[in-house]
């Protein structure tokens, strides 16, 4: 399920339960996977009325990086 994210950059979010993994899709196209996310940390997301600072926060506190979709090379996390 694609949930939307109220975000200059980030459309929408997405969660797959069985890798741990958080879907980051951009509006350029890019999409970013953040892995060792718990099922808690995504449905705080959902439940956020801002999501887009839910997400940021568990960002910093999960300190994984972002494996790049190989379909998408040019995304940058800059």
């Amino acid at each position: 399920m694609l949930v939307p994210v109220e975000s200059k950059q980030i459309a929408f979010c997405s969660y797959n339960e069985g890798e741990s993994s958080l879907y980051l899709y951009y509006h350029t196209g890019d999409v970013a996977i953040f892995s060792s996310i718990g099922k808690t940390d995504y449905q705080s997301i959902i439940d956020s009325p801002n999501r887009y600072d839910t997400l940021m926060m568990i960002m910093k506190k999960s300190h994984t990086c972002a494996e790049i979709d190989p379909n998408f090379p040019e995304l940058r996390m800059d």
